[in-house]
């Protein structure tokens, strides 16, 4: 008899503990679920922000706090308000613009940039204001001014670095005294070199684009838009990445197209004309255009 007691008691003890031992288990397993939970929306958050999307990263960091144990989570408030605040921000450079006031927008993209500095909708927005500007200088012939304006944009810009500097080496051109000959060189070499380049982008596009539809037609033959097989969703994702990164260019593409023709017609005039001193800021100019495309001679395709 008292064995089996022994053996009762024995048996309620494993018992006991296996269910101890189970419990905390799905515990550990709940409060890591939980916390996989939070990290997901923290990082979605993080991204938009990152991204200068305020409404969306404020979304996520709400999501933050319906984690149950995250309620009151300092990151999460902390990041609300900086979107809150990003967001009046925005709007406030977007009313501004409307009305104008160039001033109050600059200070509200200021405040952005002060608020989140990797935001690249604001360093677009700075880099296209400053850039309108110095259109608008060079229009003027103050030289000058255009190329500060110039340089402010290039410090913002996220695209168009090239085209920007590009501006800023023609007003250099302008500004200084050249030589007949040297200056037929110059403006020989300009419309060879931005021809070819124009070409590289333009057939490196195509290229690009004929892959992204071969590899379409090879991992989605009936064009239903689903492509359950992963690795054949990731070649097709690099196919596309490669192509949109390629399409992207199409400003800098533009931006040869028009440097080239006109760098062709100004070597034409200085064929035909011989001037009788040094050529400074006056005559045939490589004029960017109003609409941020390089130059003022436009091109479509």
């Amino acid at each position: 008899m008292p064995k089996l007691i022994y053996l009762f008691v024995f048996y309620v003890f494993l018992s006991t503990s296996s269910v101890l031992a189970l419990s905390k288990t799905l515990l550990l397993a709940s409060a890591i679920s939980i916390d996989d939970e939070y990290d997901r929306y923290k990082k979605k958050g993080d991204d938009f922000f990152k991204e200068g999307k305020y409404a969306e990263a404020r979304r996520q960091y709400q999501n933050c706090l319906e984690v149950p144990g995250f309620e009151n989570d300092p990151y999460a408030l902390e990041q609300i308000k900086k979107c809150t605040s990003g967001s009046a921000l925005r709007q406030q450079v977007t009313d501004a613009f409307a009305a104008k006031n160039n001033q109050a927008a600059l200070q509200a993209l200021n405040q952005l940039l002060g608020l989140n500095q990797d935001d690249p909708i604001t360093k677009n927005q700075l880099a296209d204001y400053y850039e309108r500007e110095g259109n608008l200088l060079f229009n003027q012939k103050n030289y000058l001014k255009a190329r500060e304006s110039y340089i402010q944009a290039l410090k913002y810009a996220t695209t168009r670095q090239e085209t920007l500097r590009l501006q800023i080496r023609n007003i250099d051109n302008l500004l200084k005294p050249a030589s007949h000959t040297g200056l037929k060189v110059a403006v020989g070499a300009v419309a060879i070199g931005a021809g070819i380049y124009a070409v590289l982008l333009r057939n490196d596009f195509q290229t690009k684009m004929g892959t992204l539809s071969q590899v379409s037609q090879t991992v989605d033959p009936t064009g239903s838009g689903t492509i359950a097989n992963p690795t054949a969703y990731q070649q097709y994702l690099d196919a596309y990445n490669a192509a949109e990164s390629a399409q992207q260019k199409n400003g800098l593409y533009k931006a040869c197209i028009g440097v080239a023709a006109v760098a062709t017609v100004a070597e034409l005039y200085l064929l035909i004309h011989k001037p009788k001193k040094p050529v400074r800021a006056t005559g045939l100019h490589w004029q960017p255009s109003s609409q941020s495309l390089g130059v003022a001679a436009t091109f479509t395709f």
